[in-house]
C-alpha cells in the first residue's frame, strides 16, 4: 500500500506577519487561527445579494453561529506583491512564512464585482460561495484559506492557534525587506528545524515593482549593535 503522505497533493503558500509574531509562531510551531470579527473585510460571510429581510436574518445568524465555532487560516499564492508586505507584514518590517499545504485543506477565494445571488435552500456551492468570495478590489491578495473548526483558546493569550503538522508544513522564511532580524535569531527560533527550511533576505526589485530575493544574502551584522542590545 502506498504511503499516505504520498498521495496528498500541496500547494506553496505564503502567510505574512510582523517579525515579532513570526518568530513566535516558528519557536512554537503554529499560526494563529484568525476569527470572523477580527477579519478586515466587513462584507465576509455577508457576500451574497440580500433583497429579502428573511435572507439578511438568516445570514446573521449563520455568520454568528461560524463566528462561534470556525476560524480561518488565510494565505497568499505569491509572496512578491509590495502591498501585501506593506498591509500584513509591518511595512516591509515582518516576514513572510512559506507552507506546504494540502489542496484538500485550503481553497481559492473568488473575486467578483458584483454580489453573487444565494438559492433557498443553499446548495453546497452556495455555502462556498459564502466562505469563499470577496469583492474584486482584493484580489492582489491571491488568497486561499481554510476554515478550521476552533477548540480551546491558548490558556495564556486567549488566541486560537493551529500546530503545524503534514498539512500545513513550514517550508520558507522569507525577512521583510526592511526587516532588522538577523538570520542567527531566526535560526535559533528554527532549531532543529534549520536544516529543512529555507531561509532568504529580500529586497526592492530595481526595476518593477516587486518584492524579490536579495542575492546577496543578509547585511553584515553591526557587532556594536548587537553589544549595545
Amino acid at each position: 500500500m502506498r504511503d499516505r503522505a504520498a498521495r496528498i497533493h500541496y500547494v506553496r503558500l505564503y502567510h505574512f506577519l510582523s517579525a515579532h509574531h513570526a518568530l513566535d509562531d516558528i519557536a512554537k510551531r503554529r499560526l494563529k487561527i484568525s476569527q470572523i470579527e477580527q477579519l478586515n473585510d466587513p462584507f465576509e460571510l455577508w457576500c451574497v445579494y440580500q433583497k429579502d429581510r428573511r435572507l439578511r436574518d438568516a445570514l446573521r445568524a449563520y455568520k454568528d453561529q461560524m463566528a462561534a465555532r470556525f476560524g480561518v487560516l488565510c494565505f497568499s499564492k505569491h509572496w512578491h506583491n509590495p502591498v501585501l508586505w506593506s498591509h500584513y507584514a509591518d511595512r516591509h518590517r515582518g516576514i513572510c512564512l512559506g507552507f506546504d499545504i494540502d489542496s484538500r485543506r485550503a481553497k481559492l477565494v473568488a473575486y467578483r464585482s458584483e454580489r453573487p445571488r444565494l438559492r433557498i435552500p443553499p446548495s453546497r456551492v452556495d455555502a462556498d460561495q459564502l466562505l469563499y468570495t470577496k469583492f474584486l478590489d482584493w484580489q492582489y491578495e491571491e488568497e486561499w484559506r481554510n476554515w478550521i473548526q476552533i477548540d480551546e483558546p491558548d490558556p495564556t493569550t486567549g488566541i486560537y492557534f493551529y500546530t503545524f503538522d503534514s498539512y500545513v508544513q513550514l517550508r520558507e522564511v522569507i525577512i521583510g525587506p526592511l526587516c532588522e532580524v538577523p538570520k542567527a535569531k531566526v535560526k535559533n527560533a528554527l532549531g532543529d528545524y534549520e536544516d529543512k527550511i529555507s531561509v532568504v533576505k529580500a529586497r526592492l526589485a530595481f526595476k518593477t515593482f516587486r518584492v524579490v530575493k536579495n542575492l546577496r544574502g543578509f547585511p553584515p551584522i553591526n557587532l556594536d549593535h548587537v553589544h549595545a542590545v
